[in-house]
């Protein structure tokens, strides 16, 4: 196996998890195809990766600091979508679905 291979895969792939993006932007932002950095991401994953890697994160429930019918989504990488509410749920279940 080409060690030289090997090690520029396994910088994308460390780059990608510093990154915070998803999967399919860093490759866009990369230059990179989508199928092949998946076949170096599992080949290097590590024990402690999931072999299926959820997309689900987990959710808090808090008391809001004031009154309001909106909702917000915190994302791991510390991203905040504010402002849902009823007419644009549609639009924030595709962003949440491209994440």
């Amino acid at each position: 196996m080409n060690t030289a291979l090997n090690q520029a895969w396994a910088d994308h792939i460390e780059k990608w998890r510093v990154s915070g993006l998803s999967i399919k932007a860093f490759c866009e932002q990369e230059g990179l195809v989508y199928h092949q950095f998946g076949y170096w991401r599992q080949k290097f994953a590590s024990a402690n990766d999931a072999p299926h890697e959820s997309k689900l994160v987990s959710v808090a429930l808090a008391a809001p600091s004031h009154q309001t019918n909106e909702l917000e989504i915190l994302l791991p990488n510390g991203m905040v979508i504010r402002g849902i509410d009823g007419g644009n749920l549609a639009l924030v279940t595709s962003l949440v679905a491209a994440l």
